[in-house]
């Protein structure tokens, strides 16, 4: 008897095709009549390698493409890094599984000193960067929290893969890189000396560490294979951080970071399940973060980021986003 093929769309990178790999070992195992077979879609974000992704201010640079081939049909689902994704899906498409997230921090990285160099965990890493110490990241989100912590240090755009920036890093082009602590895990890299930052010293991107798997909405057969991947605590951590960033409407060109958990709180004997939130809005120098928690039930995520969203707008947020969308209008404009 054959067996059922299903077509798995991945971006070509060594750690797009890690975390696909990863999945589509995953379906093998668990349904053994099923083969999963990956096919590469190059992403505009794949090719743009000399500007930074703020500076394109496109919505879906990573997933477009992947996005466009699943509504035609021409693969039944795709992975994504969940942090890449846009907060508003196409209309067909849906997010039908959350694996279980993986480490959500980010990490200070540094240039190759021992082998049996490992994780360094200190409440504030940031303090072993030297004065006036380079760091590398094109992210505005941590250049942001950078900036109100270290104001000295310098920050300069790192582009390219994983092994891209550890190479420049290695090169003495930079003191220390950011990375996302999953993306180490999943290639392998953890050996390299690095540092946990804790969220109370960089709140994480919306999402990160979670893998979102999507699949058109109409997809019976392809939808009940993969619900078995779901896990109920990313899920409901995953729906509040992208409900959190859809009202606020950010993007790559806003420094928004938001970090959910479900916890089980217990009162008069009887336990239940809550998700706690955590969000922030800043602008670019890092002069202005308006901060934010809010628990409400694990039974209505995205009511806890909108509700949180709605607070850090009437507290300052919203001027924030006025002004770094002016900013970015005069950029696309060519005004000064």
């Amino acid at each position: 008897m054959s067996k059922q093929v299903l077509v798995l769309g991945t971006r070509g990178s060594k750690l797009a095709l890690t975390q696909s790999e990863q999945i589509a070992a995953l379906l093998r195992a668990i349904h053994s009549d099923l083969d999963v077979e990956l096919r590469i879609i190059t992403t505009k974000g794949d090719q743009i390698l000399d500007v930074a992704l703020s500076a394109v201010g496109d919505k879906g640079l990573f997933v477009k493409e992947i996005e466009t081939a699943l509504l035609a049909g021409e693969i039944d689902l795709a992975v994504h890094s969940c942090k890449d994704m846009p907060s508003q899906l196409p209309e067909g498409l849906l997010l039908a599984a959350f694996p279980q997230r993986v480490d959500p921090r980010d990490v200070l990285v540094f240039p190759t000193q021992s082998p049996e160099t490992m994780a360094v965990v200190e409440a504030n890493p940031l303090d072993r960067l030297p004065l006036h110490a380079t760091v590398g990241t094109s992210s505005l989100r941590r250049a942001c929290q950078l900036r109100a912590v270290r104001p000295d240090l310098r920050i300069l755009d790192v582009r390219g893969n994983v092994d891209t920036r550890l190479r420049k890093l290695d090169e003495g082009q930079y003191d220390a890189i950011i990375l996302a602590a999953a993306g180490l895990r999943r290639l392998g890299l953890s050996v390299r000396s690095h540092s946990p930052l804790p969220p109370t010293v960089m709140l994480p991107a919306v999402a990160q560490g979670t893998l979102a798997i999507e699949a058109r909405a109409d997809d019976a057969a392809t939808l009940a294979l993969l619900g078995v991947l779901d896990d109920h605590a990313t899920r409901v951590a995953t729906l509040a951080e992208r409900a959190f960033l859809r009202r606020l409407e950010g993007g790559c060109q806003v420094p928004i970071a938001a970090y959910a958990q479900l916890e089980e709180q217990s009162h008069a004997g009887q336990t239940t399940s809550v998700c706690q939130l955590h969000g922030l809005v800043g602008s670019l120098d890092g002069q202005q973060i308006v901060r934010g928690m809010r628990v409400g039930p694990a039974s209505t995520p995205e009511q806890v980021g909108t509700a949180l969203a709605e607070e850090l707008l009437e507290r300052g947020a919203a001027d924030i986003l006025t002004d770094l969308r002016t900013v970015a209008l005069h950029a696309d404009t060519g005004e000064s």
